[in-house]
């Protein structure tokens, strides 16, 4: 008879097998978590109307002073499309390019964002204001007649920037403009947007070592923003991250934590300048009932709601968005 004698470790036990499989039994758990996590990203992306209806706009591409702007069509007025606070001029797709028919579209990526010129000095709405003002002069559009168009921050630059030419200024249109009174009303808006995004969009320790840890690591933080919002479509949730720390807190006190926005509003109103604030029905960052109030004030202002929208609205119905700046770009032609 032939003996076989088994050997093992010293320490080894029976149990030590059960251990073993331990850490087959975390990877498998991880692989499964990630198969889950990616199919309800895919999820959420394919059925997302945003990214359904979202592609790249037309026009080309230049870089003209500061900015880098996106032109297309020709003749009169000049429409200036300002995207809002962490995003692009990419933000404007292809369901804005029927407004070449209209005029001569111009879509920026505003200063310090996108990619604008993004120094190290943080930015004062002087700076903002200069830098569309040096835009149309190396385009040579200086003289023409303005229809200008903003969503969220960009609605507050807009009305600030057609206040400060009133002669040339066609009309003005906003969508989700924050119209904040306050410092309070400001971050009451920003917590209404979520808790991720209340922790992002403010200007304390959170939002200041996100911003410093995405300029270190750009690549990796815009692809992080792909996989948080994936309601977005790419190119356009990568854009939210092309900002500095000096860009992005320059442009929340110029802007957002900024009362200027309501003079304005008014000194457009008393020289006749229509005005068009366009809010969405689900949109939780506007003070509620405060665009419709202000609409309701003067002649010559208009209040636009959107039934089903959220703050993505010209991304979410770009269509309604195009064909509402249409419609005032024959309107102030007209006048």
């Amino acid at each position: 008879m032939i003996r076989v004698r088994l050997h093992t470790r010293p320490g080894c036990t029976a149990s030590s097998g059960r251990t073993a499989e331990r850490p087959v039994t975390v990877v498998h758990a991880m692989v499964t978590t990630g198969l889950l996590a990616a199919a309800t990203w895919a999820g959420r992306h394919a059925t997302s109307q945003a990214v359904r209806r979202w592609r790249p706009g037309a026009g080309r591409s230049r870089t003209t002073g500061q900015l880098r702007v996106r032109t297309f069509g020709a003749g009169d007025p000049v429409v200036v499309l300002l995207h809002g606070m962490i995003a692009g001029g990419n933000f404007f797709g292809a369901d804005f390019d029927r407004l070449a028919a209209e005029g001569t579209v111009v879509v920026p990526d505003l200063l310090g964002f996108g990619d604008s010129d993004r120094g190290p000095v943080p930015l004062t709405a002087a700076d903002h204001l200069a830098a569309l003002d040096d835009m149309l002069h190396a385009l040579a559009l200086g003289g023409r007649r303005l229809v200008v168009v903003g969503h969220s921050m960009g609605g507050v630059v807009a009305l600030r920037w057609a206040a400060e030419h009133i002669g040339r200024v066609a009309a003005v249109v906003t969508f989700c403009a924050p119209l904040y009174r306050s410092r309070a009303e400001a971050d009451a808006g920003m917590r209404r947007m979520g808790l991720f995004e209340a922790l992002l969009t403010g200007d304390g320790p959170m939002p200041r070592t996100m911003c410093a840890w995405m300029c270190r690591f750009r690549t990796t933080a815009s692809w992080l923003a792909v996989a948080i919002r994936p309601d977005l479509p790419v190119e356009v949730a990568r854009s939210a991250v092309e900002h500095t720390w000096s860009s992005y807190s320059g442009s929340l006190n110029s802007f957002i934590h900024n009362e200027e926005w309501e003079p304005a509003l008014h000194r457009l109103a008393a020289t006749g300048v229509p005005v068009v604030l366009a809010e969405a029905a689900h949109d939780p960052v506007p003070v509620p009932g405060r665009a419709a109030d202000l609409t309701a004030e003067r002649p010559g202002r208009t209040y636009a709601l959107h039934p089903t929208a959220d703050h993505g609205l010209p991304l979410v119905d770009g269509p309604w968005c195009a064909e509402l700046v249409a419609d005032v770009c024959r309107a102030g032609t007209a006048r």
